[in-house]
């Protein structure tokens, strides 16, 4: 097993100036809670946020979304995302954006102890472009939640998310996608992801000719080891055809709390990012080829060693350079703070550990990271007590 004193591998000059960009406000709704951030950023380095805004809409719980520019100025207000009226729960959106800043916003939709999953289309000032369209077409699961969305190049996009059967989440999960045309219109029938049961958590990153990549936890047996989760990964082709079966890469894993991140460069290689535990959790990550054979052995990223690591999000700027975003325990401080570390293909740590959060009272936690081809990137976090009212979204954009 990966222990904790592997962390201590060679560290070179950080060669991105650390900048001095201090946080932002991405809600102006501020009354309640702004909770479950996701950030999707193009190769021009403006950014979309999207989060869950409690009462904002006047009933349960609604979609919200706001477009940037990539110097962190707002391209305009933030705006509704979920369309239908009726009194029920919008929650867990998940984001893309499109070379010309095009948003595509996938999230669940919760009513009468049922969850299905819809999307929408966006422009960069938050005008529609479609209605709402339904996401998955299996009607035995009980419940379809956690969506993860990627995109290509060319704008074909594939969300991936969890097919509860049984009795809503107390029953077997499975991992599902489908492929989508810039449009909105499908361009593949529903597909199984997961080869086995008890699967959830997924993440997906598209490289630029449409291939994918998504990793997920399989729980274990209780009475059969692996007795815990393990972190499992599949390759598929542009149309949702496995491109090989499902792989393996940690064992007796305590890390169901934290689903593992995943991201793909532009030529196919990806890397992967997950919490490992028992309690106290580390940051976890392994790289590998297009092919899907590892190019270095996993290693832990975070050097402050105390307290629980977790929450991890991993973005790449498609040249072989990763960053990898968790919320640590009493770093900052006070309760949790947002911190980050590059990465390199090889495994190779690139610079210091870097603290994001400036504001350090209460808990900072739940990162969202995503990057462009130059390094700017920006990170989204929910931040305790900071807007005056509950949780709010927050948001550092890094330099060239």
């Amino acid at each position: 097993m990966l222990k904790r004193e592997l962390c201590a591998l060679p560290v070179i000059i950080l060669a991105l100036a650390v900048g001095c960009w201090a946080e932002f406000q991405v809600n102006s709704y501020t009354q309640h809670n702004q909770t479950h951030p996701s950030v999707a950023m193009n190769d021009a380095g403006n950014f979309v946020v999207a989060w869950r805004s409690h009462v904002a809409d006047g009933r349960g719980g609604g979609v919200y979304a706001r477009c940037f520019r990539a110097t962190g100025l707002p391209i305009g207000g933030e705006f509704k995302v979920n369309q239908v009226q009726i009194d029920v729960d919008n929650w867990a959106p998940a984001v893309a954006m499109t070379t010309s800043g095009n948003v595509i916003v996938a999230w669940v939709v919760s009513q009468d102890g049922n969850c299905d999953l819809v999307a929408r289309i966006f422009n960069a000032e938050g005008q529609p472009l479609t209605e709402e369209f339904v996401v998955g077409l299996s009607s035995s699961a009980a419940a379809q939640s956690m969506p993860s969305i990627s995109m290509d190049s060319g704008g074909t996009f594939v969300i991936v998310w969890t097919n509860w059967t049984g009795g809503s989440y107390v029953g077997k999960g499975h991992v599902a996608g489908r492929v989508f045309n810039l449009d909105g219109s499908a361009a593949s029938d529903e597909f199984v992801v997961s080869d086995k049961a008890q699967a959830c958590w997924p993440d997906v990153a598209m490289d630029d000719s449409g291939k994918f990549v998504v990793a997920w936890i399989r729980m274990g047996d209780t009475y059969n080891r692996p007795y815990g989760d393990y972190i499992m990964f599949r390759q598929f082709d542009v149309d949702g055809t496995p491109a090989g079966d499902a792989v393996r890469i940690t064992d007796d894993l305590n890390s169901r709390w934290y689903g593992p991140s995943i991201a793909v460069d532009k030529a196919g290689q990806f890397a992967v990012a997950w919490a490992i535990g028992p309690f106290p959790y580390d940051i976890c990550t392994q790289t590998f080829d297009a092919a899907g054979s590892p190019t270095a052995e996993p290693y832990i990223i975070n050097t402050h060693l105390a307290g629980n690591q977790g929450h991890p999000c991993i973005a790449t700027n498609g040249q072989g350079e990763y960053l990898v975003v968790w919320d640590s325990q009493e770093q900052d401080g006070d309760c949790y703070g947002i911190f980050a570390q590059r990465c390199l293909s090889d495994g190779v740590l690139k610079g210091p550990e870097l603290a994001l959060n400036t504001f350090t009272s209460g808990r900072q936690w739940y990162p969202e990271v995503a990057m462009a081809p130059d390094g700017r990137y920006a990170v989204v976090w929910i931040s305790e007590g900071q807007d005056g009212s509950g949780y709010g979204i927050f948001a550092e954009t890094g330099p060239k």
